[in-house]
């Protein structure tokens, strides 16, 4: 349509009403000769009238009706050739409606005559005359015969071929044919042009409310997308087809969709998104609702998006018909967004293109979070953002928004901080390991630790390792030479109350991670197999979820395999034997504590990463632990005797707190309340080591 005029229906008003009366005339002409001069309609509305209307003359009568029946049949075939040179010369919604369903001159004229009274009210009185019916004002399946027909009988039967259920127009709902009594003709059923049709040829876009919440036009991306140059060509050639017919497999948010969107923006094309799992519950696809969603495709000619990532693993039969029927007759390029590919969408699409669209590698994460951060974000940081956080192009977005949005709020020109990173991206884990492991909150600083230097060093080792594990397989090729046990794995060892938990909180906390501790209660089941399931599930979770995996006493767990004496034998094997094969393919963090290395399976210690030892502390280190453990706030006496409590009692850094705290509270009850001394310190120690099953000397 013309983008100067002001009113988009106006043209095409002007069109489809010469088109009907021209239509009409003929009709009426053939009707008015089988009929007795001056006959009015059964219904009351005379030939005259409707002579006057059609010939758009005040004085014309009858005879001069029946005069024009030669100049009628003429004018009909000029009004549909000027029709067909406007839609041609035309880019608006009736052009792409017959370029895009390739509309026959049958199905157009169809169009025309079903609009017309839309735009013309003073056509219905005309309609009804030619129905002999003044209580019918729209057309019927036998008046649109005769309307577009004409006399030639092959016409007429190409008409009704194009009114039946599976021609464009009823198979798109762009018409509809009412039911009607079943025992009257079909030829007297009533068509209309639904709403939306007509909605659309007015130049209104909004989509049809029945679907708005399953069916949205997309946009093409904001930002350069950020994929392998490879799989873009491939892409591209797959939707070259006219019919193209594509499956992109992957992780939500790793762009495929936005893949779509710029090819079809790239070639002049709207796009429309439609969410699968919306259109029913559990799978379950409701037909009429996924037949609207794909009339906004066909209305825009626009690429169809099929979006199914929360569809169900196993969908209902039904629906799986559903589904492919309708992704077969969509006249122009579908695309299918799933997980993975699936087995039933292959076999009744021979011309299916399955392509892989794999999650971002480390050098295209760093590239989506330079362009979703400030340009004062340093390289380092975004490095360190692309190798701690596995994300696709997606949750960089949101984090990065998230993260920009918490800065604003301290200050117009503040800069991001690592913690508003960090916690923006925490809310894009949405993890579900909170039935099955414990959520342990992060803290500590390495200035609260007492380690030997040995400990230290292999824990920042293991920091270094799990920062530039990314870099380390992708840009310097180590993938090739690990093709499993890429995870990050280590075993903390060591007496109970050497700081393995606080650690591993510590670890969590500078990787930027949750940390879980597995709840051995709700994984170990005495039913065969599930045991194994539980360990599956918690896997698959924590890999969604950069997630750390804290297995506490995991000598219960992962113990050596014996003998085998018994079935139950047998089975407790098995269940090593999966953890072996789990932990190696796990690609995150796992952190395993135990007071007793020795317990734990040969086999799987070579398969971790690190072994981090952990040691009763010496006297040097209990002095520190000891003065480590009161807060600034905590009154003291100012002569402890912190030497003399390092020498007395040989405890690791757990029991020292417990101490700590039994002595505080020992000064707070006093009356009246006064600092911890040396003897409340000594009465703690004296406590905790009977607790042990120790003694004190004097």
């Amino acid at each position: 349509m013309s983008a100067a005029r002001v009113d988009p229906g106006s043209e095409l008003s002007s069109q489809v009403t010469a088109v009907a009366r021209a239509l009409l005339a003929r009709a009426l002409v053939i009707q008015a000769a089988r009929r007795p001069p001056g006959r009015a309609s059964a219904q009351a509305v005379a030939a005259a009238e409707v002579a006057r209307l059609l010939l758009a003359s005040p004085t014309a009568d009858v005879a001069e009706f029946q005069a024009a029946v030669t100049a009628h049949d003429r004018a009909e075939r000029g009004v549909l050739d000027e029709l067909d040179r406007w839609i041609a010369a035309d880019a608006g919604p009736l052009a792409r409606l017959r370029d895009g369903l390739a509309l026959t001159a049958e199905d157009v004229a169809l169009l025309a005559v079903l609009v017309a009274p839309e735009l013309d009210p003073e056509l219905e009185r005309a309609y009804a005359f030619a129905l002999d019916d003044f209580t019918r004002k729209r057309p019927d399946v036998g008046l649109l015969v005769r309307l577009v027909g004409g006399a030639d009988p092959e016409v007429a039967a190409r008409v009704r071929a194009r009114l039946a259920w599976d021609a464009p127009l009823r198979r798109h709902r762009l018409v509809v044919v009412a039911a009607g009594d079943e025992l009257a003709p079909a030829s007297h059923r009533t068509v209309r042009i639904t709403d939306r049709t007509l909605a659309h040829l007015l130049g209104d876009e909004r989509v049809d409310e029945r679907v708005a919440l399953v069916a949205r036009p997309s946009t093409p991306p904001s930002t350069p997308l950020v994929l392998a140059p490879a799989l873009v060509t491939a892409t591209e050639r797959a939707l070259a087809a006219p019919r193209a017919r594509l499956l992109l497999a992957g992780k939500p948010g790793t762009g495929r969709a936005s893949l779509v969107e710029a090819w079809a923006a790239a070639h002049g094309r709207a796009a429309m998104r439609i969410d699968l799992a919306a259109l029913g519950e559990a799978g379950a696809m409701n037909p009429e609702l996924l037949a609207l969603a794909l009339r906004e495709v066909v209305l825009r000619d626009a690429v169809a998006i099929l979006e199914g990532d929360e569809l169900p693993a196993e969908l209902p039969r039904r629906s799986i018909s559903v589904l492919t029927d309708a992704f077969d007759e969509l006249p122009g390029p579908a695309v299918l967004v799933l997980p993975t590919r699936v087995g039933w969408l292959a076999s009744p699409h021979r011309d299916l293109v399955e392509l892989e669209v794999p999650a971002p590698s480390f050098t295209q994460r760093a590239q989506l979070w330079r362009q979703r951060l400030p340009a004062a974000i340093g390289d380092d940081t975004v490095e360190a953002l692309a190798s701690r956080y596995a994300f696709t192009a997606a949750s960089i977005a949101a984090t990065a928004h998230r993260a920009t949005a918490a800065a604003r709020v301290r200050g117009a020109d503040a800069e991001i901080a690592a913690d508003e990173i960090a916690d923006a991206a925490r809310l894009q884990f949405g993890s579900r390991l909170g039935t099955v492991a414990q959520r342990i909150p992060t803290g500590f600083a390495w200035s609260d630790l007492v380690l030997p230097a040995d400990t230290t060093r292999a824990l920042r080792e293991f920091l270094t390792f799990a920062r530039r594990r990314a870099f380390l397989l992708e840009e310097w090729g180590f993938a090739a030479k690990l093709p499993y046990g890429r995870g990050v794995s280590a075993i903390l060892a060591g007496p109970p109350g050497t700081g393995k938990t606080m650690v591993a909180q510590l670890l969590a906390k500078e990787l930027g991670y949750d940390l879980y501790r597995v709840d051995l209660s709700q994984i170990v089941n005495k039913y065969i197999g599930e045991t194994e399931k539980n360990l599956a599930r918690i896997f698959e979770e924590a890999e969604t979820s950069h997630a750390v995996l804290f297995f506490d006493e995991a000598d219960a767990l992962f113990a050596k395999r014996t003998e085998v004496r018994s079935s139950n034998d047998r089975y407790a094997n098995l269940e090593v034997n999966y953890l072996l094969q789990r932990m190696e393919t796990f690609d995150g963090v796992t952190l395993l504590a135990t007071n007793l290395e020795q317990g734990l399976d040969e086999a799987f210690k070579r398969r971790v990463r690190f072994s981090i030892q952990f040691e009763v502390p010496e006297a040097d280190e209990r002095r520190r632990l000891w003065q480590s453990m009161f807060p600034p706030q905590t009154p003291l006496a100012p002569d402890v005797d912190w030497d003399r409590l390092a020498k007395t009692f040989e405890m690791a850094g757990g029991y020292i707190k417990k101490a700590a705290v039994r002595a505080a509270m020992l000064a707070a009850d006093a009356q009246p309340r006064r600092a911890i001394t040396t003897a409340d310190l000594l009465e703690a120690g004296r406590h905790e080591y009977r607790e042990m099953g120790r003694i004190v000397a004097g």
